[in-house]
């Protein structure tokens, strides 16, 4: 969904289209609470699927953001918003690099430290050995 609306005609249509923003900004919104809720939802065994699921879109979100970063062009806009749109297109993807690793690895640690405990807590502890004296 975020590629979506990253793309080049949506943004021409967000700019000249009167609630195009918002309906963009409602569609990414709804988009993301599904995906978080989806991955708070997981439980037992099947939590681990969280793990891939946080990397690989985390890696697309931080390619888009690198994207807006290096592009040695405004993406959007037209030719004369150009000039002022590249130093905010690329504060933009700074923004988004500083974010992505934040949320999505802390989100992933966080879960595999979580099954890494519940897998000791579950585990029988060993017996007690007495040892005659």
């Amino acid at each position: 969904m975020l590629w979506v609306w990253h793309a080049p005609i949506a943004q021409k249509l967000i700019l000249h289209t009167p609630g195009a923003m918002i309906a963009a900004h409602a569609a990414l919104l709804l988009a993301a609470t599904a995906f978080w809720g989806s991955l708070l939802c997981l439980t037992g065994s099947s939590r681990w699927h969280a793990i891939p699921a946080l990397l690989l879109t985390g890696k697309l979100v931080c390619l888009l953001a690198a994207l807006l970063v290096f592009a040695p062009r405004a993406l959007y806009g037209s030719a004369d918003h150009a000039a002022h749109g590249l130093g905010d297109q690329h504060l933009a993807g700074l923004l988004m690099l500083a974010a992505c690793p934040l949320s999505y690895l802390v989100a992933a640690l966080f879960i595999t430290v979580h099954l890494i405990g519940v897998d000791e807590a579950l585990r029988p502890a060993p017996p007690i050995q007495r040892t005659a004296s």
